[in-house]
């Protein structure tokens, strides 16, 4: 099991990383501009005391002038090859020349090398045209090693200091980023109490309500965390609410015809004599259990369109998918052909899963069959618009619903009080229809038109209704 992340721990991180980013860059380019800037003040001084020996013509005088000035500790100077002159510090080192290259006259080159005496420096080169008086002008060239200790001390000192600054401001850095997460994080942890103090609450979550305080630093995002757990709540009472009902509703269906199976029973237990009894006993009997077995099949067809169900699309007419259903429901109506009125302007088959769609048939024609008033007219009227196929099924209405009611009725197993005790309807219908609808992501409405007539539409989408797609 993977350890469960931080979000503070990463937001710090991710700032700290983005800021160290950019610091080290910044400190990165200061060091590299110091140290260049150190070299350049070193070799600034070197050119410097060079123009100060260009203005010496006798060479003695220049031997003299460099031995005078202590930074240098090695130098030597040639006339054209020969060496006319060597610093005292070189005594040690007999046998060693210093850099010798014949530069063009007036000019210098400033090259690393290593000196006598094992450390790293500096040599300068340069050359210029002596000319002492009354003597013919002669090229001299003069190199001095200077040793780079002191600079290189200087530049380990910046580079200490600026890496003991990076860490500094890392550290300063990272609590900064500390607090300001802490801090921005802190309404989330006040909404995380408050849904402790609601788990607490026994009141509260019997109610399925949360409610979180209003202040005035009140932040959009806990609002929005807020309003979606509020939604989630009210959800989860409506279902919780509906699952207990449909319990009652289903334990009501099924009870009812157990009971009366079971007072049969008794009183032909009873009276077993009774030529009465005996005569209807059999068919009393089949008919309860066949209107138990409805009930339980509808109940497993609601079950299976309310999760999942496979659609297998393929074309279909209509008109002949229309027929086999009236052809089904002539047993229950002895006069459907009659009082079904088709009105069908659509000239091409659509694209349904047949299933699907003749169970949506079947139970708004058996509803609209049953609820309607005795021999009126079915209307149905099947068309295509710019949205898609529209099937409505159109019929005169015994019962003025409210539209409270009108909401209710694809809920399971509601039904309007003045069929309540009907034995043959259960209220699935429509919970089934509504079900397989939203599966297939067709647009299901119910209406009661003004002058009482009651209509079921159900639009299905061009792009699942057409062979093309």
């Amino acid at each position: 099991m993977t350890n469960p992340r931080s979000i503070k721990k990463n937001l710090i991180n991710a700032i700290s990383a983005v800021f160290g980013f950019f610091i080290i860059i910044v400190f990165t380019f200061v060091d590299f501009s110091v140290d260049n800037w150190v070299q350049e003040q070193f070799e600034l001084e070197i050119q410097q005391k060079a123009g100060q020996f260009k203005t010496i013509t006798n060479i003695q005088d220049f031997a003299q002038t460099i031995k005078s000035d202590k930074d240098y500790a090695y130098y030597q100077i040639w006339k054209n090859d020969d060496v006319i002159y060597r610093s005292e510090s070189l005594n040690n080192y007999p046998n060693i020349n210093l850099l010798h290259k014949k530069l063009p006259l007036n000019s210098y080159q400033i090259v690393d090398v290593t000196l006598p005496n094992h450390e790293i420096g500096k040599a300068f080169l340069y050359s210029y045209l002596a000319k002492p008086k009354d003597k013919k002008p002669t090229p001299i060239y003069l190199t001095i090693y200077a040793s780079t200790t002191g600079l290189d001390k200087v530049t380990g000192i910046l580079d200490i200091l600026l890496v003991g600054s990076f860490l500094l401001s890392m550290i300063i850095m990272r609590i900064v980023a500390k607090i300001i997460v802490t801090k921005g994080l802190d309404p989330l942890v006040n909404l995380n109490d408050q849904i402790k103090l609601f788990n607490e609450n026994k009141q509260q979550r019997n109610n399925h309500t949360f409610a979180f305080k209003e202040n005035a630093s009140s932040y959009i995002e806990i609002d929005l965390i807020r309003k979606e757990l509020n939604n989630f709540l009210e959800t989860n009472r409506k279902m919780v609410d509906n699952e207990k009902r449909i319990t009652s509703d289903i334990a009501h269906e099924i009870k009812t015809p157990i009971a009366e199976l079971i007072t049969l029973t008794e009183v032909h237990q009873r009276f077993p004599d009774d030529e009465r009894l005996a005569k209807t006993f059999t068919s009393d009997i089949l008919q309860i259990s066949n209107r138990m077995k409805v009930i339980v099949e509808n109940l497993l067809l609601l079950q299976r369109t309310s999760h999942s169900l496979s659609i297998y699309k393929q074309p279909i007419e209509i008109t002949t998918l229309l027929s086999t259903v009236i052809h089904d429901l002539n047993f229950k109506y002895d006069d459907i052909k009659q009082r079904v009125v088709l009105n069908n302007t659509l000239q091409h088959p659509i694209l349904a899963d047949e299933f699907c769609f003749k169970t949506i048939i079947t139970n708004l024609l058996d509803n609209a069959l049953f609820y309607s008033v005795p021999n009126t007219a079915i209307n149905i009227t099947i068309n295509d618009d710019a949205q898609g196929v529209v099937f409505t099924i159109t019929n005169p209405s015994s019962i003025n619903y409210s539209q409270q009611e009108i909401d209710k009725l694809v809920q399971p197993l509601f039904q309007h009080d003045d069929s309540r005790s009907n034995n043959e309807r259960y209220g699935l219908g429509l919970s089934i229809v509504d079900n397989i609808c939203k599966i297939n992501d067709y647009e299901l409405s119910i209406n009661q038109l003004e002058h009482g007539d009651f209509q079921v539409l159900v639009r299905i989408p061009k792009k699942n209704c057409s062979e093309e797609s």
